[in-house]
């Protein structure tokens, strides 16, 4: 599923508007689209309150509250998302529309949507593998969890935490890099991965391990553990352990400050190598970051006023 088209009404914290994700030539959405503006414009909130939508329409969890979106003065606050579907997903759905329409109303305690049930059960829809898109929030929060190796690694728990920020949804790392050496696939398509993600990072394979496990190599040496990487090292271990392991295709990615996992002289390669976290994903960051900004087209970015509040 890819993102056409937003609308913010009343939400607090994003200026109100209409935003575009679709080529304005022929239509079709941007694969990779970043939000910037100055410090407090709104460009973390604007990524979570697409999250607080898909949740009120289709959750992997339960909904946020609705005050939380509401302005100061505000009653309620509504947003307006349009999707573009794969022929998977219509089948899925069971219509012939292309695009589909998703609303929530925040109201107080209460969140009201406004959307086919179709739609309904795709955004609900949670299996690991790539035969099936999902949502992923990439917070600005995102480390490593200190949890052990027996952690995080269900269907179920992942869900669950899946929309949000709390740390325990990258729980599973740590059992998922003892786990490699007895799964071929997927221990390439990691290692394949990382080195698209990080230059100085790379997976080591070795014997199983039986306490943690020292599988990376950093700027040529090692073996060293996951915790001894730098932290932009740590980041692009933890992007790839989640696109192998939940399966991001056919996905839509939201990624808060990617500077944070790049340094500013990588940041294009970076943008680029998020291509290869699934096929037919969209990807949505939001950033102030020149050097971000300029790794997209121009028409890729879209630009908040700085009049956002709360």
């Amino acid at each position: 599923m890819k993102l056409l088209r937003a609308i913010f009404l009343g939400v607090r914290g994003v200026p109100e508007g209409t935003y575009e994700f679709a080529n304005t030539t022929n239509g079709k959405p941007h694969d990779v689209i970043v939000i910037t503006g100055p410090e407090a414009s709104g460009k973390t909130r604007f990524l979570e309150a697409l999250l607080a939508t898909k949740e009120a329409v289709g959750g992997y969890g339960p909904p946020s509250p609705g005050a939380t979106w509401l302005t100061p003065n505000g009653t309620l606050a509504k947003v307006v998302l349009s999707f573009a579907l794969s022929d998977e997903e219509r089948a899925y759905v069971g219509t012939s529309q292309a695009v589909v329409d998703g609303e929530a109303t925040f109201i107080g305690d209460r969140v009201r949507r406004d959307a086919d049930e179709g739609l309904v059960a795709l955004l609900a829809r949670y299996e690991h593998g790539h035969a099936t898109g999902k949502v992923e929030y990439f917070p600005a929060s995102r480390r490593l969890s200190p949890l052990g190796p027996f952690h995080g690694t269900g269907e179920l728990e992942q869900r669950m935490v899946r929309a949000t920020k709390e740390p325990t949804k990258y729980g599973f790392v740590v059992r998922f890099l003892r786990e490699l050496p007895f799964r071929a696939a997927d221990r390439s398509a990691f290692a394949a991965l990382l080195q698209s993600l990080s230059p100085t990072c790379r997976y080591l394979e070795g014997e199983p391990a039986t306490g943690l496990p020292r599988c990376f190599s950093s700027r040529g040496i090692g073996p060293v553990l996951a915790s001894e990487l730098s932290e932009t090292e740590q980041h692009a271990v933890l992007l790839a352990a989640t696109a192998v392991t939940i399966g991001l295709s056919h996905s839509l990615i939201l990624l808060d400050r990617p500077e944070l996992s790049t340094s500013p002289t990588g940041a294009a390669a970076f943008v680029k190598a998020l291509g290869a976290l699934g096929a037919d994903n969209q990807v949505i960051l939001a950033s102030a970051a020149t050097e971000i900004i300029a790794a997209v087209p121009r028409d890729c970015v879209l630009t908040l006023d700085g009049g956002a509040s709360g």
